[in-house]
């Protein structure tokens, strides 16, 4: 499924926005451009980061939260629709448009995470 767990993937974070951490430039093509979360049941979801910490998904429906790095992972809130407090978090994967990798979303289903030209 693709839906709302999914887009937490990346791929719920401390209740905070981001850090201010040399390791950000490894998120500056999430920036700039579309994470694309394709679920085991062919569903497709589409999640922005903005630099201040906040994050916008659609899927099924929109979504929205805060983001943040711990580590080498990268963790979500979600706010809105719903707010969940817990935390969800997902290694790293550093790539540029084109970069591929297979993930398990927060509800644990096979999703495929892939950076896409735009905005």
């Amino acid at each position: 499924m693709a839906g709302l767990g999914a887009i937490l993937v990346l791929g719920a974070a401390l209740a905070g926005g981001a850090v201010d951490d040399p390791g950000m430039t490894r998120l500056e093509p999430a920036f700039r451009h579309t994470l694309q979360i394709t679920g085991s049941d062919g569903r497709v979801s589409r999640m922005w980061l903005d630099r201040d910490g906040r994050y916008r998904g659609h899927g099924r429906r929109a979504s929205s939260g805060v983001w943040r790095m711990r580590g080498d992972e990268l963790c979500f809130t979600q706010r809105r629709p719903i707010p969940i407090p817990v935390p969800f978090c997902t290694p790293l994967v550093e790539g540029d448009v084109g970069t591929r990798w297979n993930a398990r979303s927060a509800t644990g289903d096979r999703i495929v995470i892939e950076i896409v030209r735009g905005r």
